[in-house]
């Protein structure tokens, strides 16, 4: 199909479609350096919409003299009992661990929507993985099928590499060179539990033990993926939410870590929450902007979306941060803090320096969330099964209406409105929490999501 290349104006395009002086003003509507259709098509790829911003440094403030390498075992995950015993006593944790037994119980008695037999085993079933990954994968050569070493350019290879991805699940993918003073940092030192350590070394060949993973440094680059996450099952807050990420996760790395063996790369991930720390990854590539609730926010998809990682010796682009607008968006909205029960979100109007507590990694300004109050509100019954914040966020909606894009556009080159849009999104969609009987009765779309957002036109 021949592309068609517009030599209107930017400000006669929007007032051709109505923006243009509508009370919001047309000019705030557009991202900088738009001239034309054509820059519109394909200034964003399919990570990054054309009124986000490529820019050189991440919204959220990182002083990297200051952040070290953390480990993932020091993390909530890792040190839950401990940290939490800081919060709540034991008591009141199995207090509130008995009251949600006995109110669930209740339920599935009652059949509340949410707590039927269906939504038990769908949701005991939508999230059973395949088999375990491996930090080296399943093996293979080009010589296995006969082939030399695959050779492209940095370029060549993103595009192969997200064709491979998207093709396979993964919703948009992301860049980054590993520099020892800077985003190496990002790097785990220790995995989950502490168990395994990871180094890099001088050496031609990777290499897996109980206690220790060895990465080559020639594996300088780090591919970063956004994972799907169904909105609708976020929105209906009961038994059916679950993480499908990690078993669709778990599948996708099994088939690309055979892709790059086979081309003769490595495409090396300890699985899961392993690696790196994922939001930031996330955000040096550009697939996002940190938020208030100290977690990624898609320019796409908002913040229901998993992170993963693969270390690779493919060479790649150094690809850089963006800005959509979110993090002054978060300074106004307040809407995922209002959501949790517990106060586990900041409310204060700026982000900080100052972490939460040693769950969280220091050397970057941010809203650092109380983790021990996230995980207490979740003992107790009709709370929060995984992340309420994640839900009830203004940018935690489907592109379907065009209303939802302009206000995205807005946002990215103006905070005038954030609070006018956080009002309207209270108004409109209150909490954006939905019925749980209601997900047995919509059209739901292959795998959940919506799998062509992001897409350009070809």
């Amino acid at each position: 199909m021949p592309n068609f290349h517009s030599t209107v104006s930017r400000r006669d395009f929007m007032k051709a479609i109505g923006l243009a002086g509508a009370g919001i003003g047309g000019a705030a509507l557009v991202a900088p350096g738009f001239k034309d259709l054509d820059d519109a098509l394909s200034s964003g790829g399919v990570s990054r919409p054309w009124w986000t911003r490529t820019v050189d440094t991440p919204t959220s403030e990182v002083d990297w003299t200051q952040m070290k390498k953390f480990s993932e075992g020091n993390s909530m995950r890792g040190k839950g009992n401990e940290y939490q015993l800081t919060y709540i006593d034991q008591a009141e944790q199995e207090r509130r661990s008995a009251l949600k037994d006995e109110v669930d119980a209740l339920y599935r008695a009652e059949k509340k929507p949410g707590y039927t037999t269906r939504d038990y085993a769908f949701a005991g079933n939508a999230r059973n993985g395949l088999s375990s990954n491996t930090f080296l994968g399943p093996g293979g050569s080009p010589e296995s099928n006969d082939s030399p070493k695959w050779e492209g350019t940095k370029e060549e290879n993103a595009a192969m590499v997200r064709t491979f991805l998207r093709f396979h699940g993964m919703m948009s993918v992301g860049f980054t060179e590993l520099h020892d003073d800077t985003t190496m940092k990002l790097m785990y030192e220790y995995g989950p539990s502490n168990r395994v350590k990871y180094t890099f070394a001088d050496v031609d060949e990777a290499s897996d033990s109980k206690t220790e993973q060895i990465y080559p440094r020639k594996c300088k680059w780090v591919i970063t993926v956004v994972n799907q996450e169904s909105q609708e099952l976020w929105k209906r807050q009961a038994e059916l939410q679950v993480q499908i990420r990690y078993p669709r996760g778990q599948w996708i790395q099994n088939l690309f870590q055979g892709f790059m063996s086979d081309l003769g790369y490595y495409a090396l991930s300890e699985g899961g929450n392993g690696t790196g720390i994922a939001p930031a990854f996330g955000v040096m590539s550009g697939l996002g902007e940190m938020g208030r609730m100290n977690r990624m926010i898609t320019p796409e998809w908002g913040p229901t979306v998993g992170i993963f990682r693969y270390v690779t010796d493919l060479p790649l682009p150094d690809e850089k941060p963006i800005d959509a607008g979110f993090m002054n968006f978060c300074k106004t909205c307040m809407k995922c803090a209002e959501g949790c029960a517990e106060g586990a979100i900041s409310i204060e109007k700026e982000p900080t320096w100052e972490i939460s507590g040693p769950w969280n990694n220091p050397g970057h300004k941010e809203w650092f969330e109380d983790s021990r109050k996230c995980r207490a509100w979740k003992m107790l019954p009709d709370s929060c099964n995984a992340g309420r914040c994640l839900s009830v966020c203004t940018f935690t909606k489907y592109d379907k209406a065009s209303v939802h894009n302009i206000i995205k556009g807005t946002v990215s080159t103006t905070s005038l409105f954030n609070g006018f849009f956080k009002n309207m999104d209270d108004i409109f969609y209150d909490n954006g929490l939905k019925d749980p009987d209601t997900f047995w009765e919509m059209p739901v779309p292959v795998f959940g999501v919506e799998g062509s957002v992001g897409l350009n036109n070809y």
